[in-house]
């Protein structure tokens, strides 16, 4: 994978100086974009990695730049450079190369690239860090959040069909993706792992004046990049007389812990933005995210609904949104907290951790008001007030060591201004 790394940063810097040596010979685009954002809530433990009630800057602000490149009416490159909170530690920031990719269109019909470019995901998942394209204050983490990561390098191939003033298109792509998986334990503090991710995908996405539509299916095939093996199931060791716990470390006693190599998680997401009336949208995604190989990990469904109502320079919106892990995962996590309790001693911490970062609870609800102020056509200033309800618990919140949160609320203030040019 540092193989694949290097190529992406070494095919970022020699598209850039291709594009600047051709300036005077083929057509350059330079464009900017970046969100200033500020975010506060009513609790102090964290959310979403950054957001207590001390503020932060952290969450929403990033900074981008790109060039798009025409060397022929078939061939072009674009490079996608982002400064933005790092996946890997909660306080650095990270310059990426975002995109790097060569196009190639034989027509107006087809499109193939190569490189490093964006997940045909989400409605929003290509202009994802670009915040002046849409008027919600933040993308809603029940569902922007399912994947630890949106870039891919490999290969992917576009067909589109023109009917009257709508455009229907095919998307089908393959590559490979480095992720950052951050973990956090309420007893240990914060980790986070590295995952090699294969990934296959195809893509329906509708697209008119009046209403936009995607479907899709995504395969992803992970393993750790240190080569070691990713536990399948914690056994069960009886105590007798109710009592017990769950061989979570090779350090407890007990059977032999069920390993497998690589995990598979399959995604499945709809999504539609429709014009209900003059001025008046509704925006709506759902995504189903199955875990195979594994009783443990990721296995949910995020769905969230937006109202959004334009009047002229300003669009005030409302939006609701659910996170609920699915299947046995969710019950597996509730028996490791059973067994935990409330106790202090290596037994309880590992069986809380286990919790905690083996596997992925999600079951929160959220409601939203907000609105976007169009300052000019390159510039919106936002804001929203958001208010999250915790049920059994949620992977998006870092618990303070000795307290689990669950059965509680988030109340945050956000208040941003996105740009581009």
């Amino acid at each position: 994978m540092k193989k694949v790394a290097r190529f992406t940063w070494l095919a970022g810097v020699g598209l850039l100086a291709a594009s600047a040596s051709w300036a005077q010979a083929v057509d350059s685009t330079f464009s900017g974009f970046g969100t200033l954002g500020y975010a506060i809530s009513d609790q102090p433990w964290v959310y979403q990695r950054h957001i207590d009630d001390s503020g932060t800057w952290w969450r929403d602000t990033r900074l981008g730049a790109q060039l798009d490149t025409r060397f022929t009416p078939a061939w072009s490159a674009t490079v996608q450079l982002t400064l933005s909170p790092s996946t890997r530690h909660d306080r650095e920031w990270a310059t990426e190369v975002a995109w790097a990719f060569a196009a190639w269109r034989p027509d107006n019909d087809w499109q193939v690239r190569a490189g490093k470019q964006r997940i045909p995901l989400f409605l929003n998942s290509e202009n994802l860090d670009v915040g002046q394209t849409y008027a919600l204050a933040r993308l809603p983490a029940e569902v922007y959040s399912l994947l630890p990561n949106n870039d891919f390098t490999g290969l992917s191939v576009t067909r589109a069909w023109q009917h009257g003033a709508g455009e229907l298109s095919a998307d089908v792509y393959g590559g490979r993706a480095r992720l950052s998986i951050r973990l956090h334990s309420s007893d240990q503090g914060t980790s986070h792992m590295s995952a090699d991710t294969d990934l296959l995908g195809a893509v329906l996405t509708w697209r008119a004046p009046a209403m936009t539509w995607r479907l899709g299916l995504h395969h992803a095939r992970s393993e750790r990049v240190d080569g070691q093996r990713l536990p399948s199931a914690f056994p069960f060791v009886d105590l007798g007389g109710g009592m017990g716990y769950y061989r979570v470390s090779e350090q407890l006693p007990g059977p032999p812990i069920p390993t497998t190599r690589a995990i598979v998680n399959q995604v499945i997401n709809l999504a539609a933005d429709a014009q209900l009336a003059p001025g008046w949208r509704l925006t709506g995604e759902f995504a189903r995210v199955f875990q195979r190989r594994t009783s443990l990990g990721t296995d949910l469904a995020g769905a969230y609904i937006a109202v959004l109502h334009e009047m002229g320079a300003v669009t005030p919106y409302a939006l609701i949104a659910r996170q609920q892990s699915m299947g046995g995962s969710r019950m597996i996590a509730k028996r490791l907290y059973q067994a935990a309790g409330q106790g202090s001693e290596d037994l309880s911490v590992a069986q809380r951790a286990a919790a905690e970062t083996g596997i992925q609870l999600y079951d929160q609800t959220s409601f939203g008001i907000g609105a976007a102020w169009a300052v000019n056509p390159r510039g919106q200033l936002k804001a929203e007030w958001m208010r999250t309800r915790i049920g059994e618990g949620s992977y998006l919140v870092d618990s303070p060591r000795g307290q689990r949160v669950h059965d509680d609320s988030v109340q945050v203030w956000s208040l941003n201004y996105s740009f581009a040019f």
